[in-house]
């Protein structure tokens, strides 16, 4: 679609989510102002990242590719950056007209954000969602924001994060415990932290769409609220299981969406970049592997995706994976779990798997999280391959690669994820992705630190 008055575009992007929003199906959470943001736009309900690391997963996000393509293999500050030759989409929006903002934080350059393409930086003390929300209002209040030169301005919060430094109105007793995970006092009472912590975040969010409703700005601006990543728990962040892949996405656009509608469509963030390209009426890439799915919004004829990937390179440690996911199943294909697979890898950076499956790329946050410590579980080491059946076994408990009725599906997945290694030039066809410096030092201090290393 080309409209002749391109939209302001707000996104709201806070760290380490999840899909945890009362409106995705979590009772005790309080989410009130984006579970009515959600009710007035729409709701994707299969929206899964293709990275399950923060930089990764954004760079995904704002360029339309998986993040062997765009640079960021590993945390920016550790020595990871975006190619060269690769746009962020803060960039693409500012070269066809657009002022780009930066409110908080990104997670995409260890540099300045002018790098990506904001040509205007709010910087917020901490970065903490009530700042940053702040700071919006003032700027939708400003003659900058109703000038009426589309504005795409980016919030970035650092809540979700942990450490959970509050005091929590939550009683542990009264939070679910996901099944994936044990019932134990320690695990309750760090859920209930992280419900405060998403209901302070939703509250600031809620200042913001209150002054948007009150503001003819409003009439004119997409707000988009998504996340990066599953939620810093053993079994989601930085693994390819669905609590860590698994991220909401919810579009608000005044005249544009009917609200209310859910699609249940299979959709990566690769495709971000390109469906916010389409609303701005602006060309979409042909040579990235995201694509619009405005025309599913639209009504108009779309062909939805067989399947969702993702690759998974660096965190604290070096496990490099691969993942495909339908509607149905999972295949997951680990490249270093092995002493075969793992030759010519850089023995310095490689992963201790001494969480076993439980925790990938050995995540800091995670691993110092007091409900990873609560945690008695058998951490043998992770499988090469696995393969699960979502429809039977939602929180993939069961590994059927050696499954006699499951090899037709497990040969059709292998397939596919080679087909994609192949058409994304994924550097694990040749062997492994060697470390940055920076890398190397700052890995080796953190599993000291984790006393892994």
């Amino acid at each position: 679609m080309r409209t002749d008055r391109r939209p302001n575009v707000l996104v709201f992007i806070p760290h380490d989510l999840g899909d945890y929003l009362h409106c995705y199906g979590h009772p005790t959470v309080r989410s009130p102002h984006l579970d009515e943001l959600a009710s007035e736009g729409v709701r994707f309900t299969s929206y899964f990242t293709s990275a399950p690391e923060c930089t990764s997963s954004r760079g995904c996000m704002m360029t339309g590719r998986h993040s062997h393509q765009h640079g960021l293999m590993g945390l920016c500050w550790f020595g990871w950056d975006i190619f060269p030759r690769v746009p962020h989409l803060a960039a693409r929006l500012r070269d066809a007209g657009y002022q780009t903002h930066l409110f908080g934080m990104q997670h995409e350059t260890d540099g300045p954000p002018d790098r990506l393409g904001y040509l205007h930086n709010h910087p917020s003390p901490g970065c903490h969602a009530a700042n940053v929300c702040r700071d919006l209002v003032e700027f939708l209040r400003s003659t900058d924001a109703r000038s009426g030169s589309p504005w795409f301005a980016c919030a970035g919060f650092k809540q979700v994060h942990r450490p959970w430094d509050n005091t929590s109105a939550f009683a542990p007793d009264a939070v679910n415990v996901p099944p994936y995970l044990p019932d134990n006092p320690t695990i309750r009472d760090d859920l209930t932290h992280f419900h405060q912590d998403i209901l302070e975040m939703d509250t600031a969010i809620g200042e913001v769409l209150s002054e948007l409703r009150r503001s003819d700005v409003g009439e004119r601006t997409m707000v988009v609220f998504t996340t990066d990543h599953g939620a810093a728990f053993p079994h989601a962040k930085a693994t390819f299981y669905d609590p860590g892949i698994h991220i909401p996405l919810i579009v608000h656009w005044p005249g544009h969406m009917e609200g209310g509608r859910e699609f249940n469509e299979l959709l990566s963030n690769v495709d971000f970049t390109p469906t916010i390209l389409d609303c701005c009426g602006l060309d979409v890439p042909g040579d990235i592997p995201g694509r619009s799915f405005l025309p599913l919004i639209r009504g108009e004829p779309y062909h939805d995706r067989e399947a969702v990937y993702g690759a998974l390179f660096y965190d604290v440690s070096y496990d490099p994976m691969h993942y495909v996911r339908t509607g149905t199943h999972k295949y997951i294909r680990s490249f270093a779990v092995t002493p075969e697979d793992a030759e010519g890898a850089d023995e310095r950076v490689l992963a201790t798997f001494v969480a076993g499956r439980w925790i990938r790329v050995d995540d800091a946050d995670v691993m110092s999280s007091p409900a990873w410590q609560s945690m008695d579980v058998d951490c043998s080491r992770p499988l090469r391959e696995e393969l699960y059946d979502l429809a039977r076994d939602p929180w993939e408990q069961r590994n059927l690669v050696e499954s006699p009725e499951a090899q037709s599906v497990l040969h059709g997945l292998r397939y596919r994820l080679r087909r994609m290694m192949e058409d994304t030039q994924s550097p694990l066809l040749d062997g492994h992705v060697a470390p940055p410096r920076k890398q190397v030092e700052q890995g080796r201090h953190c599993r000291e630190r984790l006393g892994i290393g």
